[in-house]
């Protein structure tokens, strides 16, 4: 199958190998990118994938004519802007799966792959002219009002002490997010010692979302006394659970309450975690939407809403918790590193002016097989050809 595929396809299928080979034998050894960071397993999983897609593409029809002859022009501009049109429709997604054939893309997706092309860009020594993938703005799940009064009651339930450790970690959990605005991947990360109750600060960390290239930014932040007191009864519990477990202390922060299964093993049986084990994020999440349910029962019935309005519920995802945080407020490296990263990149027109070498004077322009025969660049063409795709994606949807 690989010698069948488009020069420029197997070119960065080399690429990718080189810096994340499949055999893991290999793994430890691999080459460093340009950028010189090595790729992680789950940034090697969406380099393969974008090459996947790529190597679809290039049979496009809605693709430049000869976009796989080359690395560079597979890269090209014209070839980007087509491909990132198409895939973010859905067209690219894995065949085995009809049910996201067709789909649009998320705005992360897209994002994704728009640094891979970047990434594939680098290491092939071919600069690439990228878009800009904005974020979609969504509205605030928690205003700032309500983040202030929520805080009041869990740091009153904080003082009274938490009758569970569920309910304890809970607390300490909201706590922080609100202090921080951290993401799951820092919150996860974070050890007893990052933090400090006296006088009260926790190292926290951010990584920049959709620019992996980018540095995290580390800070020590201050925590609210109520945060403080939750994280102090947490602490109790978290040593009771962790003086469980066989060997020395792990030092996760944020370890399971109760034994729990994940997966499976070669024999195929459940593999059994133990109370005490570090939290990994998708068990912090889960165990984040399960306890937030419960807060949110017991916030409702006691909501007083002709002083604080309306209750609206506690998200029950991290993510979405921690937006009511003005996190680059209290972090100014962090805003200046997404500021950075938000700047419009100078684009070159995507079509050709003045006069067109090879295109023989009879041509008439503003056609799309002027566009393919004569492989004419002009904007009249160029705008012919994107209509006449345009229209192709609409009836294949219709």
């Amino acid at each position: 199958m690989t010698e069948q595929r488009a020069p420029g396809v197997r070119r960065l299928e080399a690429l990718v190998e080189r810096v994340a080979p499949r055999d893991p034998d290999r793994w430890e050894a691999r080459r460093a990118l340009r950028r010189g960071r090595h790729v992680s397993a789950s940034r090697a999983r969406q380099l393969r994938a974008t090459v996947k897609q790529l190597a679809a593409a290039v049979e496009h029809e809605g693709m430049p004519d000869g976009c796989g002859r080359s690395v560079k022009a597979l890269l090209s501009p014209q070839a980007v802007d087509a491909f990132l049109d198409l895939a973010g429709e859905g067209v690219f997604r894995d065949p085995r799966r009809p049910d996201l054939v067709g789909k649009p893309l998320s705005w992360p997706s897209r994002a994704t792959l728009r640094d891979c092309l970047k990434i594939l860009g680098e290491e092939a020594g071919v600069a690439v002219v990228l878009p800009r993938v904005a974020r979609e703005s969504g509205a605030e799940p928690v205003t700032e009002r309500q983040a202030a009064a929520v805080y009041r009651k869990l740091a009153d339930w904080a003082a009274r002490s938490p009758g569970d450790a569920q309910s304890a970690r809970a607390l300490a959990v909201v706590g922080v997010i609100l202090d921080t605005g951290m993401q799951t991947a820092g919150m996860v990360s974070r050890t007893v010692g990052d933090v400090e109750l006296d006088p009260g600060s926790i190292r926290a960390v951010y990584h920049s979302q959709n620019a992996a290239h980018l540095p995290v930014v580390e800070a020590v932040l201050p925590l609210r006394p109520g945060t403080v007191e939750a994280i102090r009864q947490w602490l109790g519990f978290r040593d009771e659970l962790v003086a469980g477990l066989e060997g020395s202390d792990h030092g996760a922060l944020w370890v399971t309450v109760a034994a729990t299964t994940a997966g499976h093993g070669e024999d195929g049986e459940p593999l059994t975690y133990e109370a005490g084990m570090p939290l990994k994020e998708w068990g912090f999440r889960d165990a984040h939407e399960r306890a937030v349910g419960r807060l949110n029962t017991a916030l409702a019935g006691q909501w007083d809403q002709a002083v604080w309005g309306p209750w609206v519920p506690l998200p029950t995802t991290p993510e979405a918790l921690r937006r009511a945080v003005d996190v680059e407020a209290l972090v100014p490296e962090l805003a200046e590193v997404r500021g950075r990263f938000a700047e419009v990149e100078e684009r070159p027109p995507r079509w050709a002016d003045g006069p067109h070498p090879g295109v023989p004077g009879f041509a008439v322009h503003g056609r799309e097989s002027t566009y393919g025969n004569y492989r004419c660049r002009c904007r009249a063409c160029f705008e012919e050809k994107s209509r006449r795709n345009a229209a192709r994606r609409a009836l294949r949807g219709s």
